[in-house]
């Protein structure tokens, strides 16, 4: 190659001292992890081993954002017989989060009625 051709780096030819400090860069100005992730292709469990390694001070998590259903409604339709699964497909959210609503909210979850394999 001469000197006229332009050199591209990637972040693979950088020294790992500099990918430490441009990943702490990117992180300070507002980065995410998961935004790190996919620029660079690295986990997001190796890129928080390695921005703390570096000393980097991590933001922490976001806490749950909260059900767009205010959950009295949540429970009051299962107990009025709607499934989990309905209330999910009805508000748009998923079965994982209705049914932490219901448990958080104390309702007496029914037993599940999706088929259950046969003993041979």
């Amino acid at each position: 190659m001469d000197e006229r051709t332009p050199h591209h780096r990637t972040f693979a030819d950088l020294t790992h001292d500099q990918q430490d400090n441009l990943l702490a860069e990117i992180y300070a100005r507002g980065a995410s992890l998961a935004e790190l992730s996919r620029l660079t292709g690295l986990s997001y469990s190796w890129l928080r081993r390695r921005l703390l390694k570096a000393g980097v001070e991590l933001r922490s998590r976001p806490g749950p954002r909260e059900s767009p259903v205010p959950p009295e409604i949540l429970v009051e339709e299962y107990r009025a017989g709607a499934s989990i699964l309905a209330l999910a497909e009805r508000h748009g959210l998923y079965y994982k989060r209705v049914r932490e609503i219901l448990l958080r909210e104390g309702a007496e979850l029914r037993p599940s009625t999706r088929a259950k394999p046969e003993d041979d």
